[in-house]
C-alpha cells in the first residue's frame, strides 16, 4: 500500500471542504478561489526533510552511544528508539499534506482572504484600501 493510497484513506477521514470558500462580494465584482502553488508543498516537504535528518541522526547518536556503553540496554531500547524516530516523521509528513490540501486563497480586487484548518479553521484577510485625494 502507497504513500499516495495512505493519504486518499486520510482524505476521506478528514472532512475537507469541497467547494472553495467565498467572501462576499458587490454585484460586478470579480472573485476567485485558489490553492496553494505546488511549490508551497515542495517547501513544506523540504523543511520537513531537513528537520527529519538533523533530529533523527541526533537520536540515532543518542541509542548508538547507549549501546555503545551497555549492549544490553541499547538492545532493549531498539524498539522504543526505533518508534521514536519513525512515528512523529509519518504523522508530521501526513500533517504537511494536510495543512497543504485544507488551505484555501480567496481574492477579490480589494481583498486576500487565507482559509487553513481541519478542526479549527484559521482566517487572515487582508484588505487594501485605496484612499482617493482630490486636490
Amino acid at each position: 500500500m502507497g504513500l499516495s493510497r495512505h493519504l486518499e484513506c486520510a482524505d476521506r477521514l478528514v472532512p475537507r471542504a469541497a467547494a472553495p470558500p467565498a467572501l462576499p462580494v458587490a454585484p460586478g465584482e470579480h472573485l476567485e478561489s485558489f490553492r496553494p502553488s505546488e511549490g508551497f508543498l515542495r517547501y513544506l516537504k523540504f523543511r520537513f526533510w531537513v528537520l527529519l535528518f538533523v533530529v533523527d541522526i541526533a537520536l540515532l547518536i543518542a541509542w548508538l552511544a547507549i549501546t555503545a556503553a551497555s549492549f544490553r540496554i541499547g538492545l532493549l531500547l531498539a524498539p522504543l528508539a526505533l518508534a521514536v524516530m519513525v512515528l512523529p516523521d509519518i504523522v508530521a509528513y501526513v500533517a504537511i499534506h494536510l495543512r497543504y490540501y485544507t488551505t484555501w486563497y480567496v481574492l477579490t480586487h480589494r481583498s486576500l482572504r487565507i482559509r487553513r484548518g481541519i478542526w479549527v479553521i484559521h482566517e487572515t484577510t487582508i484588505t487594501l484600501i485605496f484612499y482617493l485625494i482630490s486636490y
